[in-house]
């Protein structure tokens, strides 16, 4: 197995009297797309900014391609590129010469056909000769990226680069991404659109006031848990009897049986069981859960420990 190209440590993060960040692992494999999520507040850029550098961990640590940021940050960070917070741009410069500034502050070549190269890959060639004061705010996402990949990076770490993009721009952002990843760099990147995280990543991580309370892969195999949802013309009711030796969690929704974690080899049998019962079948639809439901199941299941917990002191 490859070493990860990303290994979050044990990492916490104290602001004062606040726990910003409390022990968080994980790992992201070379070439893979991470997602993190989590409500405002979680950590999620608390987290970035240590893998980063640019906040230094109390206590864990974080290594990149095997170098550990707090003893060997320039080397961590030789391949990583970015966008984190706002960027910011001088306005009465061109998107060439914006490039070209960051690259002599960084010791990169400055050369018009290297900074042009940056400008394809992001698609602004056209406007790369035209004043940032007039580019719009999706193009000044891409000329944010473009800044990122200015050194090449094999890594890149992105804070909601997908901010007050149009739909246009958001596909145009996300092909980009997809093939950045297979060309083999790593991503990171954070996003409240769940959809488009969905689309985008292998894997997520869940962070909820400053912990890590699930992981979960978006690679479905064919044996993965599908949600089963069946139309009846009537008796619901007697459906859900009907299903349930299949899962105790089944429920009505509307008109329809729902079982909400069934192995995909069960739904010819479910659909067996229901016309066995004299129950007339109109539609029958077995699909992965989407992301949105797996993370209300994940935040939902942290929420009901942490009032576990509660309790317990309480009692204590």
């Amino acid at each position: 197995m490859d070493a990860p190209a990303i290994r979050v440590a044990g990492v916490t993060k104290r602001y004062r009297q606040v726990l910003a960040v409390d022990n968080v692992s994980f790992d992201v494999a070379p070439g893979e797309i991470l997602g993190l999520l989590g409500p405002n507040g979680a950590g999620k850029t608390t987290t970035m900014r240590m893998i980063l550098g640019l906040a230094a961990p109390n206590q864990g640590d974080v290594l990149i391609q095997g170098h550990s940021i707090r003893r060997e940050r320039e080397r961590a960070l030789a391949p990583v590129g970015t966008i984190i917070e706002e960027a910011r741009f001088y306005p009465y410069l061109t998107g060439i010469q914006n490039l070209q500034q960051v690259a002599r502050l960084r010791g990169l070549p400055t050369s018009p056909p290297e900074v042009l190269a940056v400008l394809d890959t992001v698609g602004l060639r056209e406007a790369g000769r035209r004043r940032v004061r007039g580019y719009s705010l999706g193009m000044r996402q891409r000329l944010a990226l473009g800044l990122a990949l200015l050194q090449s990076p094999s890594v890149l770490i992105l804070d909601e680069p997908m901010n007050g993009l149009d739909p246009v721009a958001i596909k145009d952002l996300r092909d980009r991404l997809l093939a950045m990843r297979a060309s083999g760099v790593t991503i990171i990147l954070s996003s409240h659109l769940l959809g488009e995280v969905e689309q985008l990543c292998d894997r997520v991580v869940l962070i909820d006031k400053g912990r890590l309370i699930g992981q979960d892969s978006l690679v479905h195999e064919s044996t993965d848990a599908v949600e089963l949802r069946v139309r009846l013309a009537a008796g619901a009711a007697r459906g859900s009897e009907v299903l349930a030796p299949l899962s105790p969690a089944v429920f009505i929704d509307g008109g329809d049986v729902v079982v909400p974690l069934l192995s995909p080899e069960k739904v010819p049998e479910a659909v067996r069981l229901l016309v066995g019962a004299g129950l007339d079948v109109y539609g029958v639809s077995a699909e992965h859960p989407t992301l949105e439901q797996r993370y209300l199941e994940m935040t939902a299941g942290a929420m009901s420990a942490a009032e576990d917990l509660v309790h317990e002191g309480a009692g204590a």
